[in-house]
């Protein structure tokens, strides 16, 4: 089990990926925090996993819901090993359809919020010596017509992991 006892944030768990994300962390020791939007589904998914998953739901667009994840993890479990950054808003998008208020919570949701995470996230993970995955997309390197705002998110988050990962090579 490579994660025993380890402590993992997956935003977005109640639902796809990020339940697949979950359920794998679990089977591997881990204890999770579900985090999503839909009671039903995360409730769904911590009565899956058991006695090592605990739910907080939180909308990422709020720039004060990942203190508040991160809050619960602690609450819950008592230290931080891992996030997983997963949750996206997936909207089709044109040049022609798109707005500003769409392109800025696409882009809250998809940058800013895994952004905070990490922030919020960060005295405890390097205390730990945890680690961040941010699920990126294809869309960030190639693009699609009808996903423009989701495109743009997704090279956006590109970036900040690249930047990331950088400072930390070169800070330790």
């Amino acid at each position: 089990m490579r994660l025993r006892d380890k402590v993992i944030i997956v935003t977005g768990a109640t639902s796809g990926i990020g339940h697949a994300i979950a359920a794998r962390c679990a089977q591997e020791g881990a204890r999770v925090l579900v985090h999503g939007i839909d009671r039903p589904a995360g409730e769904k998914v911590v009565a899956e996993l058991g006695a090592a998953a605990a739910l907080h739901l939180d909308d990422l667009a709020d720039p004060a819901s990942p203190a508040r994840i991160v809050a619960a993890a602690l609450a819950a479990f008592g230290r931080i090993d891992g996030l997983v950054n997963n949750a996206a808003l997936v909207a089709r998008s044109t040049l022609a359809s798109t707005s500003a208020a769409s392109f800025d919570r696409m882009m809250a949701i998809n940058v800013r919020a895994p952004l905070l995470l990490i922030q919020a996230a960060f005295p405890e993970l390097q205390r730990r010596q945890g680690a961040v995955v941010n699920i990126g997309s294809v869309n960030a390197l190639s693009g699609e017509a009808t996903l423009l705002d989701y495109s743009i998110s997704k090279g956006a988050l590109q970036t900040l992991s690249r930047n990331l990962a950088n400072a930390h090579a070169t800070t330790g």
